[in-house]
């Protein structure tokens, strides 16, 4: 058996993402620009030996899924949409921008923005139901022999997978870019998960902007 490897992806860009709009578990298509990191994404996958996957689980959403079918494509791979690999629910806000939440909500707005660790917007799923989901399908994950295994999620979900492989406080856990179509791979040696890259996107220098929802470290919306 080979020894266990996540390479773990972001989707591609949104025109959502591009505005800071909460997405959450609504479902905006990937813009022209994340269709374009899909292919790059998927490319760089399958030429690298080390990333290329055997198994390619995916989140239900359309920007994630599409991102997904692309490295499936690309590596021969069938496509397993897994509905628990969806974003943290983002209740009230969803569909909603920052600009417009400061102008509107701004009490609550400024207590979100001021928060420790993965916040939670009013009435957005609770963040260890999302745990909890996630942590199923990694426990699922290693009783599967095949490897590396790909999971294409979001930058919500993907950093509470960070946190459930490395033990990361909450504090941590938003210190951690994952950029949009970015690879991240870690690999099992003995009881403990060890890094091998995180938010990788070479791929993409020169040909598509990066970082494009984040500020000082810390996601703008998920």
């Amino acid at each position: 058996m080979s020894v266990p490897r996540l390479v773990l992806v972001r989707h591609g860009v949104t025109d959502w993402n591009r505005d800071g709009r909460f997405q959450g578990h609504l479902d905006p298509p990937l813009s022209d620009a994340g269709r374009r990191e899909a292919v790059l994404v998927a490319t760089r996958l399958a030429a690298d030996p080390s990333l290329r996957p055997a198994r390619v689980i995916s989140s239900t959403l359309d920007r994630a899924l599409r991102t997904a079918e692309a490295i499936g494509s690309a590596t021969g791979v069938a496509v397993e949409p897994d509905a628990r690999l969806i974003e943290i629910g983002q209740g009230e806000w969803e569909g909603r921008t920052h600009a417009e939440l400061e102008a509107s909500d701004a009490d609550r707005y400024r207590a979100w923005l001021e928060a420790d660790g993965i916040r939670q917007p009013p009435g957005g799923e609770p963040i260890d139901a999302a745990a909890a989901r996630v942590r199923t399908v990694l426990d699922e994950g290693l009783r599967d022999d095949r490897w590396p295994a790909c999971m294409v999620s979001h930058g919500g979900t993907l950093r509470i997978l960070a946190h459930a492989l490395f033990g990361l406080g909450d504090a941590s856990i938003l210190a951690l870019d994952v950029d949009n179509a970015s690879i991240s791979a870690v690999e099992l040696r003995g009881e403990a998960w060890h890094l091998v890259r995180w938010n990788d996107t070479l791929h993409l220098l020169g040909m598509e902007t990066t970082h494009v929802d984040e500020v000082e470290g810390r996601p703008l919306a998920l």
